[in-house]
């Protein structure tokens, strides 16, 4: 079984406001990554992922009332935060009562907009098909997320401190990798007021839609 961590509570300096919260399309960023979450998790068969979110606000400040159901349905768990949370922190609370049936470990940022459905569901059938240390999608020579990783790297994901990501563990193992070929498209996120506006310019996303 795996459980899939959206980690939207991070301090988001770059952006000088809490950029989850912002029009993308029809919804909000944070909205648009959980509705394209679930649109991947529902493909599967059988019960096999479950979805936690780390989030500074309520569900209802970023998703319609329709991806709200679809999220209790799926029997998702909301964690929220009060105040913004350094990565590492954001990392423990999604880790947070693992069973003892959750084999792997994915964490995708709420800001990850280039995310798509058949991205995250070809990422998540190879996690399922091959049980890796880690799954790392790559592009080119550049990687990105969704990292996987295997319940026995919880102990050092655990460890980290501060603004550490799950890079760091990586970087021990680079042999232990399974890399898994992606379009550089799905990294696409949105770190600042500049990416924001370029892509409102391009016609990716339309705030009022």
């Amino acid at each position: 079984m795996v459980r899939f961590v959206v980690m939207a509570a991070g301090q988001a300096t770059r952006m000088g406001q809490d950029k989850l919260v912002m029009p993308w399309g029809k919804s909000t960023v944070l909205g648009f990554v959980l509705q394209t979450v679930l649109d991947a998790l529902e493909l599967q068969v059988e019960s096999c992922t479950e979805i936690y979110v780390v989030a500074r606000h309520p569900i209802e400040a970023y998703a319609s009332e329709e991806t709200i159901a679809r999220f209790r349905a799926y029997s998702g768990t909301w964690l929220q935060v009060p105040t913004p949370k350094p990565l590492a922190e954001t990392i423990r609370l999604g880790l947070q009562d693992l069973n003892s049936e959750i084999e792997e470990i994915g964490f995708l940022p709420g800001d990850q907009v280039g995310v798509t459905v058949l991205g995250l569901t070809e990422c998540l059938l190879q996690v399922l098909r091959i049980r890796p240390d880690f799954l790392v999608p790559i592009a080119g020579n550049r990687t990105g997320s969704p990292v996987f990783f295997h319940r026995r790297y919880v102990p050092e994901l655990l460890a980290l401190r501060g603004e550490q990501g799950g890079r760091e563990v990586l970087k021990r193992y680079p042999d232990r990798w399974s890399k898994y070929s992606v379009e550089e498209s799905l990294f696409q996120d949105v770190d600042t007021p500049e990416d924001y506006q370029c892509l409102l310019e391009k016609g990716k996303v339309h705030a009022n839609d």
